[in-house]
């Protein structure tokens, strides 16, 4: 079984985290590098994600799955298809540039800032490869804390206001998502695969 996918979300957010637990603002240069070898590491790891898979079928593609939650059948369960595929390194990349578009600009907390945004990649490759819709939502929700993070602390003169309305606007549509998450559940007896859900009639 390929672990490329979880190299792919759990080494940003590992770096990420690092940042967060050593980086403090006298050590601003070395918070940079950190991120950028982060940055790069990360997207490293997802060449083989595009030059590995194989066009030539529909099926999912680096699978990998394990049982997470057994009483309500939830699986840690992570795939690509033709389209998320690229979706992958794209966001690997855009880490990169993010990093290195704030090198001579962030200056206030940049251990944070950087942390956030390397945290904020590893889970959103965890939302466009997760097969499992709880692991989805998970994933997904798990993206506005460190954007909530980032626009409340280095936004625009309002920042404390678009972080509140960015909560209020996300939460609202975090439960209506859990809910039609639960439907699908029951409607598919009790299965959070994504797979099967693809399977159920649109009426």
């Amino acid at each position: 079984m390929s672990s490329i996918l979880s190299l792919a979300i759990w080494l940003p957010v590992a770096f990420g985290v690092l940042l967060l637990a050593v980086g403090r603002q006298e050590n601003a240069g070395a918070a940079r590098w950190i991120a950028l070898i982060g940055a790069v590491i990360g997207f490293l790891v997802t060449i083989p994600v595009m030059t590995g898979f194989d066009n030539s079928t529909a099926a999912m593609q680096f699978v990998e799955k394990a049982s997470w939650i057994e009483r309500f059948n939830v699986f840690y369960h992570l795939g690509v298809d033709g389209i998320s595929m690229w979706f992958v390194p794209l966001t690997a990349f855009i880490t990169i540039i993010v990093v290195l578009a704030g090198w001579e600009v962030i200056e206030d907390r940049p251990h944070q800032y950087y942390g956030a945004f390397l945290i904020l990649s590893g889970l959103t490759v965890g939302v466009f490869s997760a097969l499992d819709g709880l692991l989805f939502y998970v994933f997904f929700e798990a993206t506005l804390i460190p954007m909530y993070i980032i626009i409340g602390v280095w936004g625009g003169p309002r920042r404390v206001y678009a972080a509140f309305k960015f909560f209020l606007y996300t939460l609202l549509g975090s439960l209506l998502m859990l809910i039609a998450l639960i439907f699908l559940y029951y409607k598919s007896g009790g299965s959070f695969q994504i797979l099967d859900w693809h399977k159920l009639p649109l009426a």
